[in-house]
């Protein structure tokens, strides 16, 4: 079997009435055999959360010191971010706690969708997820972008 390099796919979950919400196992595994930690970095990004590996979230840090932002919106950008961030970590039964001021932000509270996305994990409201993403026509979407995609050449 070959290691899990980065966060692919969904699923389905329910976030308990705590906030936890269990974390899928081929996503603890990256975190596990990539990382080596499986602590996270929770940020709102309006419609959902982002939840990135210590890691990922130190390689950003470091590019927004070296490169910070120079325009009023970058900064003010950046501030509600760090505003946003919650450090967690997965509990033995595979959960994370989701802090209930992100959940009030993005308007999750029971269903989920759980989404792999290359060096984050993505948790949306079921509904804003089907909103978004369900009905979406691939094809044309694709044919609209496929310039910045040439090596996938579908």
């Amino acid at each position: 079997m070959k290691t899990p390099t980065s966060f692919k796919g969904k699923s389905f979950h329910t976030i308990n009435d705590a906030g936890r919400v269990s974390i899928p196992s081929k996503f603890r595994d990256v975190l596990k055999t990539k990382y080596g930690d499986e602590s996270l970095i929770l940020i709102t990004l309006g419609s959902h959360i982002a939840a990135f590996p210590i890691y990922e979230w130190q390689k950003l840090e470091k590019m927004w010191e070296e490169n910070p932002p120079r325009d009023t919106q970058g900064k003010k950008f950046l501030r509600y971010l760090y505003s946003t961030a919650e450090d967690c970590s997965i509990d033995r039964q595979g959960r994370v706690l989701i802090p209930n001021m992100l959940r009030e932000k993005t308007g999750l509270n029971s269903e989920c969708v759980i989404v792999g996305h290359m060096n984050k994990i993505e948790i949306w409201p079921k509904s804003k997820w089907e909103l978004e993403f369900e009905d979406i026509d691939v094809e044309n979407l694709f044919d609209s972008i496929s310039e910045e995609f040439p090596e996938l050449n579908l």
